[in-house]
């Protein structure tokens, strides 16, 4: 898999900069959905403004306002993967 970022969403959240900012944001700040794909049809975008935003917030924080559904299921992925 292509890497996205450079970035490494660890438990705390860290302060990003205006240059992470412009380099994880799509070009002029567009919202756009592109066939039910935000930010563009191949998913860069989405995944790289993902990225950036977890690393703003920190593991934790994401934990926190994931459903509980979502917690499962991330737990189950966790497992396979180590697998």
């Amino acid at each position: 898999m292509k890497k996205m970022s450079d970035l490494v969403p660890e438990e705390a959240g860290k302060e990003i900069n205006v240059g992470i900012w412009h380099e994880h944001t799509p070009y002029e700040n567009k919202l756009e959905l592109w066939d039910g794909v935000p930010l563009g049809e191949d998913g860069i975008q989405r995944d790289r403004l993902s990225i950036c935003l977890i690393y703003s917030m920190g593991l934790k924080h994401l934990l926190e306002i994931l459903p509980n559904g979502s917690k499962s299921e991330l737990l189950k992925l966790l497992k396979e993967e180590q697998s």
